[in-house]
């Protein structure tokens, strides 16, 4: 049984602290525009719609006037970004510890993200954990976004899981796993913008230490 376990991880806001780096590339595009920063808590309620989606949010909340087309806006957003995608940003406490702790039982651990492979693999390999994945689903992989189900498909792809377990942060989260019939478990300290009980999560969690420990509770009522 646990070998058909596949435990899937969003990357920002998950597993690491990606908003530094992302506001970053945000402001400078508000500066071409002659338009204020915004901060980082700010633009955190940005993430989670891929960058396109981020830029709209971004624009609309500097009442930009907007000129161009979008995909202009984007281009210079990734410009920006790809340039220093690791400004500030870090791994959240705990995490890798438990990746590889998981790694050690359940093998098949996936990366499902709306960030693009390059920058995604990059940003994982930085913080030396992109040896624990061996699944992935990124946002140009196919074309289609979370909360579509086929990004979670497509990352458990070879695997051919009992079940599927879906870690991440945020409401598209809870609806991919939803969309995809997945246990949903929440890390609290992530990007989510509405409470944990509207979120409704099965499981949730502020500290990744404790993750272990409840996947393999999950395990032991799946086998029951």
């Amino acid at each position: 049984m646990t070998s058909r376990i596949c435990i899937v991880f969003d990357l920002d806001g998950t597993l690491v602290h990606t908003a530094p780096a992302l506001a970053k590339a945000g402001n400078e595009l508000l500066m071409d525009l002659k338009l204020p920063p915004v901060s980082v808590s700010t633009y955190s309620n940005f993430i989670g719609g891929g960058i396109p989606k981020q830029v709209e949010k971004l624009l609309k909340f500097a009442n930009a006037n907007v000129e161009n087309s979008l995909d202009e806006y984007v281009l210079k957003f990734k410009d920006y970004y790809y340039k220093d995608p690791l400004n500030g940003t870090f791994i959240y406490p705990g995490v890798e510890m438990a990746l590889k702790k998981l790694k050690k039982i359940y093998k098949n651990l996936v990366i499902c993200t709306q960030k693009n492979e390059k920058p995604a693999r990059f940003i994982l390999r930085s913080f030396n954990i992109l040896e624990y994945f061996s699944g992935f689903s990124f946002g140009d992989s196919l074309d289609v976004l979370k909360p579509d189900p086929r990004m979670v498909h497509h990352a458990v792809k070879d695997f051919n899981p009992d079940r599927v377990l879906y870690v991440g942060d945020s409401l598209t989260d809870a609806k991919t796993a939803k969309n995809s019939n997945s246990t949903f478990l929440l890390f609290t300290e992530g990007y989510r913008n509405i409470s944990v009980e509207d979120l409704n999560p099965e499981y949730y969690f502020s500290d990744f230490s404790k993750l272990p420990a409840i996947i393999k509770a999950i395990e032991k009522n799946l086998i029951r």
